[in-house]
This record gives structure tokens, sequence and C-alpha cells, in this order.
């Protein structure tokens, strides 16, 4: 099993190191590395070109943001499976040993993922709520994607490996949002494919970097806007309708909550109301609509 590692880097020079060494520290070392530099403008590039290993490869490319990256590195990929790794996270040294053990598992998945850990500014420890999956030593698919990711996502970008004609099937990353694109992916994903899971934290998600796209406020809920194109257009397996309903209330509600808690309570009332009728989330729906209403005064109060 050969993977390709592609790393899309923007100004992430303090950490694009300990990324790469973690890919070269890894059990299994049949991989390529392909960091694609979106247009940094500090010193990331030359810390990648002092890194000698024949497996890595630098490409450079105006910033077009980090799904443009993400998509070059799976068209200049050699190899038939693809692994994302941010360059402010890392794994740990058996990453690629799960995913292969997944894989030798599991052949026929659209996707093979990890558990994570998540390192706050505190240098706090934390990990997703995985809800009902099986703890170690257990390995399976996931019964239901959409319910599950209703409580926290089980993977994300650098816990997760998918064959290269899987990506290329369902045309990548999408271009030209600026947050959510990876839960993008996971709802083409879910829709289309089983995935395989471990729920073994093989890598570390380090919220203590800087300049990591989540910080960003984004006021438009990409991923419930496709789902909603998705359910027009009958792209939706009867069997998932009631999930990836609920799904997209879950979305559109934490955005709201977000939303009101930042001072943008205009915005969160058209948001909770296109939810509709929703018998899962009717008292959460209530209650952000009516604190939407409230001054913002209230609403500091309130969060002491």
């Amino acid at each position: 099993m050969k993977f390709c590692v592609v790393i899309p880097l923007y100004n992430k020079a303090p950490y694009i190191k300990r990324a790469i060494n973690s890919v070269l520290n890894q059990t299994i070392q049949d991989f390529e590395i392909i960091v694609v530099n979106d247009g940094s403008t500090d010193n990331g590039q030359e810390v990648v070109e002092g890194i000698q290993d024949p497996r890595i490869r630098l490409i450079n490319q105006p910033n077009q943001g980090v799904s443009v990256a993400r998509n070059r590195g799976i068209e200049e990929a050699h190899y038939p499976f693809i692994a994302f790794l941010d360059a402010d996270d890392e794994w740990k040294p058996e990453f690629l040993a799960h995913i292969q053990r997944l894989y030798n598992n599991f052949s026929d998945c659209g996707a093979y993922a990890t558990s994570y850990e998540i390192i706050d500014p505190k240098n706090k420890v934390s990990y997703p709520d995985l809800n009902n999956i099986p703890p170690e030593p257990w390995i399976g698919i996931i019964p239901n994607l959409f319910q599950l990711m209703q409580h926290n996502s089980p993977f994300y970008t650098s816990s997760i490996a998918i064959p290269r004609d899987v990506l290329l099937l369902l045309n990548g990353f999408p271009e030209g949002i600026q947050q959510g694109e990876d839960r993008i992916l996971w709802t083409r994903l879910g829709i289309k494919y089983p995935v395989a899971f471990s729920p073994s934290p093989q890598a570390i998600y380090h919220r203590e970097a800087t300049n990591r796209a989540c910080h960003t406020f984004q006021p438009e809920p990409e991923t419930a806007n496709y789902i909603d194109k998705m359910l027009i257009n009958n792209e939706v397996p009867v069997a998932l309708i009631h999930d990836i309903r609920d799904y997209r209330a879950y979305l559109v509600i934490q955005k709201a909550h977000l939303m009101v808690i930042e001072d943008h309570a205009d915005l969160a009332r058209p948001l909770l109301r296109s939810i509709g009728k929703n018998k899962k989330y009717s008292v959460q729906i209530l209650k952000w609509y009516l604190l939407s209403l409230m001054p913002y005064k209230v609403i500091k109060v309130l969060r002491k």
C-alpha cells in the first residue's frame, strides 16, 4: 500500500518541520510527501527545502486557498492513496499502519480514518465525542456517519486517507469558500461510500497553532447550502434523508450559536428559520431564536 501525503502550506513556518518529521517517522515508509506552498510569505519554503529526503516534493503556487492546494496535491500524486496532513498538525508514528490495517479489513470503503487528539492553547488534551462507536481495539465501518457528526466529527482532514480515484470522482475539495470545505467533502463521501474507522487517536490537532482557518468568522453555512442543493437534486438516498436533514439542522444551529455570541444575531434568525420543522432540534432552534432577539448586552451577561 503506497501513500501520497499532501500537506498544504500557508505561513506555517514554525510548524511545518514538525509535520513533515511526523511523516518521516512513520512505521510504514512507503510514501511520497507533496508540500503545496500556497503563496506563503514567511520562510516555510526554505524550511521544507532544508529537509533532505528524496520523497519530499515542494510545489509553489500563488495563494489560492487550502482547497486548491489540496487538490493540486491530489493531481500531482503518484501513489493511489491520498493522506492529508495540515502543516500545523502531526501524526503519531502508527497512523499509516492503522490506515493500512483498515484497508486490509475493509477494502471496499471510500475512506479510512482514525480518531485524533486535540491540544488547546493551554496544552490541555481532549478527544472528540465518538458517541456509540466502540472503544479500542474495535475497528469497523461507521454505521451512520451523519448521526455521528451531530456530536463531533469522528475524524478530520489530518486523520483520513482516501483513494485517489474516489477523490477524483468526488471532484476533490470544493474551491472558492473560506470555511467548511472539509465538511462538504465528508458529506459527498458519506452519501456515496462507507467509511472505515479506528477509534485510536493517531493524529494530533494543534489548536494552539496560529493562523488556523477555523478562527475565522464565516457567516455563510456552506455545508448546509450544499445539503440543500443535494436534496433539491434528489442526490440523497431515501434511507439517509432524515439523518442528513438532522445533520443540516445541527450545522445551522452551531452557526447560529456562533453568530449570536459574536453579535451577528440578525444573520442568525433567517438561518434558524431555514431549518423548518425539526423534531430532534426543536428546543434548540427555539432557544437560539429567542436569544437572537435579546440585546447583545444581555447575551454577554448570560455568557458570563
